[in-house]
């Protein structure tokens, strides 16, 4: 009896420790638990999932009034803010449409509220039969220049280069983005998502994008003791890409670790013809770390990340007749995988080496929340045209530091902060393109966004100066431009409307102010222009929604105009056996477009969904009355998807179509090629097994379509009629274990 007693003693004690702590419940409108529900507590960046009957544990010294978001694939997310005394108990409504992430809902985001601002979101899933690149070009009105999956760049709406800025983390990639054949940087490795506003409307991280601004995040941390993590592989038979990762993530006492490793080879691609692009191979590796410790009112980010690079240079030709290549000389008939995974003996090839540290602090008081960032980057960029030495050895060097306050009064919200930025570019080598220089940047903003019920407003200023400072050239000079924007939002039934108007300025860069050589990886000798002044960007966006149980339709207008536009033209002139190009700058140029999306979910088939968007962009250089060099043929993307029930053991998850239909272009430049239109097909099918193994098999270029995208950067090969084609039919497979 005495037992008896004593048991119940303790199960009565355990059941007061359970309910003493904050719990909280996620449920359906029939009042049904849901489980698997991603509980983000995002200004602290934790996540957690709930358990099966919808139930959670809320972790000890969640900051009050911060932001938690509760999202489950097929239903409406809410945004909520967090109340120690409250439990949490939140009902999902069911979404049968969903528009893409490109929609006006509630969620949370680095870049503002994407009720009043031009935010678009992208999953970026690991498992993926996309590159990072290509996964983002899904969204409409983006594409991207590159040569195979080697060398990529994000396009937005015809703009690019220095015009898209990127962030990884909070901390701005200086991937020497001057130039086409560099690409972004960094992988996949590790990234949850990412954020894009197409045009200027990016205050908060830079006035200076005038085109967009990309901000990808790494994957959350994780509320678990348990270790938990994943291994992957991939394997695509177009270039014999193999490719293999790893993740884990730990958490203990409000201590959270996250780490990430990656190796990727490929050898050169096989174009339609089974013939081979030689020197298209390239080798990527990357590690990654981040740690947290937090408490109630403050949390400490600590992050590392290393990405290594070797990147072949296909097609690279220098001859002063630019007309006498034979397209043999650059093709290969057989593939020796020995020979072709070797990377250190081919020429030309890049070898790039970045590192990125990243400090964060984040104090909570009240509604306030107070944020310190420290970023450092350290580029190192080495071209070898020959094998012993490299033509080009430069390190890019960029701190940066920013701090902002958020204040919530009631319905309204306040931003306000500064960034400052050094970038120091060092040659090791007596040639070179760009000379020895520094940038010192500065800038001061404020945000208010207004939010109530279905009305909302979005205003906001930023003022910077950047010192530009080359002792070669004897150049220091100072430039400075206030940004701004303003946005309008309004919700009547299922209809959805927000307009926005920007206002931004890019300063010229150390490129387009003083090269003075061969740029071996476009086959070019450019010549800066000391005397080229800021551009200044303004644009108008206009955003319309709708939808119901089984369709939805947005619908985006946007105009932009450009002074000053900074651009680089070809002259009649030889040097070095390479064409000369020289930067200048013209008045104004002009870009208008359409972009609309269509979502249909059927009501006698649940499981189908189809997906269609359209991207139409037109630019005008007005000074000369023709269109800007690389200017996106328009597109119709096409998706359709239909996804299969759980069963017991192994159970299909889903089968993708994908199409893309790619018009002619050709409004071109003055000395640009047009290109033809082209119909590209895609397919994959995705497996769950034994409830731990992920496998995605997929089918890249169905029909063996021989295609030359329009941004192709080698589309303008001389000799070779049309340019040379993307790769061809490839399958390939993704296998992930999950633990």
């Amino acid at each position: 009896m005495k037992f008896l007693k004593i048991l119940f003693y303790l199960f009565f004690l355990n059941i007061c420790v359970l309910f003493a702590q904050n719990n909280g419940v996620i449920l359906d409108t029939n009042g049904n638990g849901i489980s698997n529900a991603t509980i983000f507590f995002a200004d602290i960046n934790l996540e957690l999932f709930s358990n099966e009957d919808g139930t959670f544990i809320i972790p000890n010294a969640i900051p009050n009034n911060s932001f938690v978001e509760i999202n489950k694939s097929g239903y409406i997310s809410q945004v909520i803010q967090f109340n120690s005394s409250k439990n949490i108990e939140i009902t999902l409504e069911s979404l049968h449409v969903q528009l893409d992430e490109i929609e006006i809902i509630e969620s949370t985001n680095q870049l503002g509220n994407t009720k009043l601002v031009s935010i678009e979101k992208k999953v970026l899933n690991d498992l993926s039969t996309f590159s990072l690149v290509e996964n983002i070009t899904q969204l409409s009105g983006v594409n991207w220049i590159g040569s195979g999956q080697g060398i990529q760049k994000i396009v937005v709406r015809g703009l690019s280069g220095m015009r898209v800025v990127t962030y990884l983390n909070g901390m701005r990639i200086e991937n020497q983005q001057w130039a086409n054949d560099h690409g972004i940087g960094f992988t996949e490795l590790g990234l949850s998502e990412v954020e894009l506003i197409k045009g200027s409307s990016a205050l908060k991280y830079g006035g200076e994008a005038v085109g967009g601004l990309l901000y990808f995040k790494d994957a959350p941390f994780l509320e678990s003791e348990k270790l938990s993590g994943f291994v992957s592989t991939k394997f695509d038979n177009s270039h014999f890409l193999s490719g293999n990762k790893f993740g884990l993530k730990w958490s203990k006492n409000n201590f959270y670790f996250n780490m990430y490793g990656q190796y990727t080879i490929a050898t050169d691609y096989r174009l339609p013809d089974n013939t081979y692009l030689y020197n298209s191979r390239f080798r990527n590796q990357g590690f990654k770390l981040s740690v947290s410790y937090r408490s109630d009112k403050i949390q400490h980010i600590l992050r590392y990340q290393h990405n290594a690079e070797q990147l072949g240079i296909p097609a690279h030709v220098c001859d002063p007749t630019l007309g006498d290549i034979e397209f043999t000389q650059i093709l290969s008939n057989e593939i020796s995988l020995s020979d072709d995974y070797d990377l250190s003996v081919i020429r030309p090839i890049q070898n790039v080496s970045n590192h990125l540290f990243i400090y964060e602090s984040n104090y909570f008081i009240n509604n306030n929340k107070f944020s310190f960032h420290i970023g450092h980057f350290i580029n190192n960029l080495k071209e070898y045209e020959k094998v012993t030495f490299p033509a080009f050895d430069m390190d890019l060097v960029s701190t940066q530091f920013r701090l902002n306050l958020r204040k919530k009064i009631k319905d309204y919200t306040i931003n306000i902060g500064s960034q400052a930025t050094r970038n120091s570019n060092t040659n090791f080598t007596t040639d070179y393109l760009i000379p020895d220089g520094t940038s010192n940047d500065i800038g001061l903003y404020s945000i208010l966004d207004y939010e109530k019920n279905n009305l909302g407003f979005n205003a906001g200023a930023r003022l910077d100066f950047k010192e530009i400072t080359c002792d070669a050239y004897n150049f220091e000079n100072t430039f400075s431009s206030l940004s701004s924007s303003l946005g309008l939002y309004y919700k009547y039934s299922d209809h959805v409307i927000r307009l926005t108007y920007s206002g931004a300025f890019r300063s010229p860069h150390l490129s387009e102010l003083f090269s003075d050589g061969v740029h071996h990886g476009t086959n070019r000798y450019e010549l800066g222009n000391p005397n080229l002044d800021i551009e200044k960007g303004r644009q108008l966006d206009l955003k319309y929604q709708w939808s119901n149980q089984h369709f939805g339709i947005i619908l985006n207008p946007f105009l932009q105009y450009i002074r000053d536009y900074i651009s680089i033209e070809p002259l009649d002139s030889i040097i070095q056996n390479n064409r000369v190009f020289e930067y200048t700058q013209y008045n104004q140029v002009k870009l208008s477009g359409f972009e609309m999306h269509l979502h249909y979910h059927p009501h006698f088939m649940h499981n189908l969904h189809l997906e269609q968007s359209y991207s139409f962009v037109e630019t005008k250089n007005q000074d000369t009355s023709r269109s800007l060099a690389l200017t996106p043929s328009n597109k119709i993307k096409t998706k359709i998807r239909f996804d299969f029930n759980q069963n017991s053991l192994a159970f299909l998850k889903s089968i993708s179509f994908y199409h893309t239909y790619s018009f002619e272009q050709k409004n071109v430049s003055q000395f640009e090629l047009p290109t033809d239109e082209y119909n590209l097909v895609n397919f994959d099918v995705s497996l769950l097994l034994f409830k731990k193994i992920d496998l995605i098999f997929g089918v890249a270029n169905l029909l063996n379509e021989e295609y030359v995208p329009h941004l192709s950067r080698i589309k303008d090969v001389a000799g070779v009629p049309g340019g040379i084609p993307n790769p061809g039919r490839s399958f390939n497979i993704n296998l992930r274990y999950t633990f």
